[in-house]
């Protein structure tokens, strides 16, 4: 989004210096030298310029950087006039989740919300975890189920599922077919993995820590889908939590591959709400509804782990 890229460009402009920035951001750095390039391409010319020291405006970013600050002034200021005028009684709630909880979790929870409380819109929001924590933190998300979230003081955390990193692959790679698949062969094998430093990057930091120092990424994602798009063009194998495989998984388009002396990483979602604002009887009649469906998931898990 535009948005996105021009919130970006203005933490480079206050730090000066990307590689603080995509840290900040809980993004890699070639993600944030990819979107400041596109912001570039939009606006038709050269916004910073790399130093010694970080990086430095252009006489052009220096007047875009002032431009774009006065609009996302204005912008707030007409967000805060709307939001203080009567809804005339209509009711709404806002959802967000980062990738792996929108995949499974949400999108059900929703659609059983909606069969009880039809006249209730509900906005949902798909994004990383840092920009889902932003929408909450500037109450643009009411309620939000985050995998792996920033252990902060201004939210409200609930514990509600854990999920399983795992290694996956067309059916007709090679190593689909080879039986006591070792450690070794992953060695061998070109890797798709999600950017950033979530659970891949700590999966990979855990290899590596095992003894192979030569792992193969041959391409980081942006999107669990574009890692699943990856693999089904035979480009490597895939690492991703299961619940986003569940439907290919089903359908045999994937194989999952189980290496002999790789860890268990398991990821842990959490349902998070703005503690600085009430929820509405809304989005505590969702909040309910959610509870209600982590222990379903929970006893899903059970019954998969006896079932194993």
């Amino acid at each position: 989004m535009l948005l996105d890229r021009i919130e970006l460009f203005i933490s480079v402009a206050k730090y000066h210096n990307l590689a603080k920035t995509a840290r900040q951001m809980h993004v890699s750095s070639s993600s944030v030298c990819q979107r400041l390039k596109s912001l570039e391409n939009d606006f038709g010319t050269k916004l910073y310029k790399k130093t010694k020291e970080g990086i430095e405006l252009t006489d052009a970013g220096r007047t875009f950087l002032s431009g774009v600050t006065g609009i996302l002034g204005e912008l707030e200021s007409l967000k805060k006039t709307l939001s203080s005028k009567p809804d005339n009684g209509r009711q709404g709630i806002s959802v967000g989740g980062n990738y792996n909880p929108s995949v499974k979790h949400l999108p059900m929870a929703i659609a059983a919300f909606k069969k009880t409380h039809p006249n209730i819109t509900v906005t949902f929001w798909t994004g990383s975890r840092a920009h889902i924590e932003k929408c909450l933190r500037d109450f643009d998300v009411d309620i939000a189920l985050v995998q792996s979230p920033s252990k902060t003081l201004e939210f409200h955390l609930e514990p509600f599922a854990v999920d399983t990193l795992v290694f996956f692959a067309h059916p007709a790679h090679p190593l689909a077919k080879k039986k006591g698949l070792e450690l070794s062969d992953l060695a061998e094998t070109a890797l798709i993995v999600r950017e950033g430093t979530g659970a891949s990057y700590k999966m990979l930091k855990q290899l590596k820590a095992r003894g192979l120092k030569k792992l193969n990424v041959a391409l980081r994602c942006g999107t669990p889908d574009a890692v699943k798009a990856a693999v089904k063009n035979k480009m490597g194998i895939g690492m991703l939590f299961t619940d986003t495989l569940q439907e290919e998984l089903a359908r045999k388009d994937f194989k999952v591959l189980k290496f002999s002396g790789v860890p268990e990483l398991l990821g842990h979602s959490y349902i998070l709400f703005n503690k600085k604002k009430p929820l509405s009887p809304a989005a505590n009649h969702f909040l309910t509804l959610l509870r209600s469906r982590k222990s379903e998931s929970q006893n899903d898990e059970n019954r998969d782990k006896l079932s194993s």
